[in-house]
């Protein structure tokens, strides 16, 4: 897994890349929904993903087909309950599931990214209602359409 460090020297290089270049099995980038509700679905669902392929992080407020840190690094709102999100994640996947949340301070858009972090350990894990999906490469698939792990 990579480190915040190592994420955010990712981000520094932004104007030559986009974000799509850097995703991989334990990396995504995911652009901020004005619905709250919309986040968290994808949340717990990347969080599921995430921990089922081995472990990973996803950075949410960066939009991940575009060029150039002012198009590419549009952040996430200010004051966001990062408690809630936790809770969900762990309410919502089954068995619990805790990821850890960052707020990294930017010059670009918002001001701000959301990076959450899950471990690859325990598992597998799935939706409360039995559902699930691994971390394959740059997807997200369902258990179904790939049942190694």
């Amino acid at each position: 897994m990579k480190s915040i460090h190592q994420i955010m020297q990712l981000i520094g290089r932004l104007d030559a890349h986009v974000a799509d270049d850097f995703e991989g099995q334990d990396l995504d980038f995911k652009q901020w929904s004005i619905k709250t509700e919309d986040n968290v679905r994808k949340m717990v669902e990347y969080a599921i993903c995430m921990a089922n392929g081995g472990g990973g992080s996803v950075v949410f407020g960066i939009a991940d087909r575009v060029k150039g840190h002012g198009k590419t690094i549009l952040g996430v709102p200010e004051n966001l309950d990062i408690e809630s999100f936790h809770e969900r994640i762990l309410q919502e996947t089954v068995p619990p599931l805790s990821a850890e949340f960052d707020i990294v301070q930017l010059d670009y858009g918002t001001g701000q990214l959301l990076i959450m972090t899950v471990e690859g350990k325990g598992g597998p894990y799935s939706f409360l209602n039995g559902k699930s999906v691994v971390r394959k490469g740059k997807e997200c698939l369902t258990i179904e359409e790939n049942t190694q792990f």
